[in-house]
């Protein structure tokens, strides 16, 4: 590379295209369908929670909390790679125009996180007389502004060595930003409120102070972004073959008794068992949308409702889970056991059978609890029912007959 801009400009062109590529793929017709779905959904049933909502709702309390976790989380994107710990070492004191492209472009892309949830929390807003329009949009600009404050001590605080406790930092920005929001919300005196402001620009002069003359810290850099891209990468693997994915194995004692009582002499069904539940993608993220979907099924009130929302988590669950053995496509050692794609995908099938099985359990539970109505729970567990059927037989079967190519 001729200059250091040179350099931060091919690592954006290779990160965009990387996103880019895979993308194509996350963002596939059935999956805009859903998305779709879930929107009007969401802001049907958002609306409906807005006219039931009591006056005595902490709508002050709430919005701090959200805008403050929003704008105290959020790192730099740095684009380093493992090679750089040897190869940009030497140009360490030139970095700076580097870092700050990498911060500019990072802060942009968070913004528009922040931009959604400002949408989202702007009828509680207005509900409650939180303010005018013209006052939202000075809470907006005071968003930014802190979301900018935080990225930077945030990157100060991971990219020098030797500065505070992680989680001091975290918990001492947070409860500043928060007291800060819940007392502008609150229009408290003009004293009070500029006391947090305070405290943040103390500590932001306090963390610059100790930064000086301090060594990067490479490894962390370098951990924090082939990090975030395997997120990524393990992400577009629920839709796509993904060679470059890197796994990551938790042993998991816990479900050793569990493993040791299936019995099998099948290879893929040994290996998917032991893949679905060690792997640190597939079992915390099937926990995690289980206990998600039940939670918004519990939320909605009417039965048309509650059966959306049950076939999209099982849409969505289904998608996670489908392509589990293709990370093993690359792998030579797999090609040595004597079996045929058709017995990998019968494998496949059996475990989506059973986690789709758990859910329409677990969801058909929660709709009778709240409906009381054992007819209801019948017709939602046959539809669910059906509908796992039909996913299996036909979606998964025709999504693992066509290989996609990158």
């Amino acid at each position: 590379m001729k200059n250091v801009n040179e350099l931060w400009l091919k690592r954006f062109r290779d990160y965009i295209k990387e996103l880019s590529k895979y993308s194509r793929y996350i963002l596939n017709d059935h999956i805009k369908f859903v998305l779709v779905f879930a929107f009007g959904g969401g802001a049907y049933y958002y609306q409906q929670f807005l006219k039931t909502m009591s006056p005595n709702f902490p709508a002050e309390l709430v919005i701090s909390i959200l805008f403050s976790l929003l704008v105290s989380t959020g790192q730099v994107m740095t684009f380093f790679k493992g090679p750089d710990l040897l190869y940009l070492l030497p140009l360490e004191k030139r970095m700076k125009v580097y870092f700050i492209r990498s911060y500019i472009t990072s802060y942009m892309a968070q913004i528009y996180l922040l931009l959604i949830f400002l949408g989202i929390a702007y009828p509680i807003y207005k509900k409650f007389l939180l303010g005018e329009t013209t006052s939202f949009i000075i809470f907006i600009l005071i968003i930014f502004l802190l979301k900018g404050y935080h990225l930077f001590i945030s990157f100060v605080h991971t990219s020098n060595k030797g500065i505070l406790n992680w989680g001091f930092d975290y918990c001492v920005r947070f409860l500043s930003t928060f007291f800060f929001l819940f007392s502008l919300l609150n229009k408290w005196y003009s004293l009070i409120i500029l006391l947090p402001i305070l405290l943040l620009a103390t500590y932001a002069i306090l963390i610059q102070t100790i930064s000086l003359n301090k060594r990067v810290q490479w490894e962390r850099n370098v951990k924090l972004d082939t990090t975030r891209l395997s997120n990524f990468y393990r992400f577009a693997n629920m839709f796509t073959d993904v060679p470059s994915i890197q796994q990551q194995v938790k042993r998991r004692r816990w479900a050793d008794p569990l493993i040791n009582k299936i019995k099998t002499n099948n290879a893929a069904n040994y290996l998917l068992i032991r893949t679905f539940i060690r792997n640190g993608n597939y079992l915390s993220m099937f926990i995690r949308q289980l206990l998600v979907g039940a939670f918004v099924i519990y939320l909605v009130p009417t039965f048309v409702g509650k059966l959306i929302i049950g076939f999209i988590f099982l849409y969505l669950i289904g998608i996670q889970n489908m392509t589990i053995l293709k990370q093993y496509n690359y792998h030579l050692l797999w090609k040595i056991y004597p079996y045929t794609n058709v017995g990998n995908r019968k494998s496949i099938s059996t475990l989506l059978y059973i986690l789709l099985i758990i859910c329409t359990l677990v969801f058909s539970i929660i709709a009778l609890i709240m409906l009381k109505s054992i007819v209801s729970f019948a017709l939602i567990v046959i539809v669910y029912t059906l509908f796992s059927v039909w996913f299996i037989k036909f979606y998964v079967r025709k999504r693992l007959n066509q290989p996609q190519q990158l």
